[in-house]
């Protein structure tokens, strides 16, 4: 049997600028319809990295607004440059009901998505999907993105913007 190996990147995240300067980067790759999942233990820095990636998307006149997490809200919407960008937070989601009743099929057809806990959504859209991986190791943060489906070439992009 063949397996596709799928392309992956590990960047080590030493600090909190080391973070945004890097959700800045991916957030200038990220297209209408593309599902990028946030896994990691709580803590890990997955609300930080969205909110640089949020941050650097959104329209000037939104610039420096407060983006809070989504833990209570599980869904919040940002009108961005060129589409609408969702930020779930499927912790507290138990079914596909709940899931349902947050409108993502609708972001996804404007927008794109970043979703917290996103074992919940993983195998539900066909859409181009980042999986961003929060870990620590050797007690340095890092992050491993791969590839679930259609960032293949932008991997490659950010591997030379990381390297460069």
């Amino acid at each position: 049997m063949l397996v596709k190996k799928m392309p992956k990147l590990i960047v080590n995240l030493d600090n909190e600028k080391i973070t945004n300067d890097f959700g800045i980067i991916i957030s200038e790759l990220i297209k209408e319809g593309d599902i990028i999942l946030l896994d990691g233990e709580m803590g890990s820095g997955k609300t930080f990295l969205a909110r640089s990636i949020i941050s650097n998307l959104l329209e000037e006149k939104f610039k420096g607004i407060e983006i809070p997490s989504p833990t209570f809200t599980l869904i919040q919407e940002y009108k961005c440059k060129n589409f609408i960008l969702g930020h779930a937070d499927l912790y507290r989601i138990k079914n596909n009901n709940e899931l349902d009743a947050l409108g993502i099929e609708d972001i996804l057809e404007q927008g794109c998505l970043l979703v917290e806990w996103p074992e919940k959504i993983k195998k539900l859209y066909e859409n181009n999907t980042l999986e961003i991986k929060f870990k620590d190791i050797s007690g340095r943060k890092s992050i491993e993105l791969k590839n679930i489906k259609g960032w293949e070439t932008r991997l490659k992009i950010l591997k030379s913007k990381k390297n460069g």
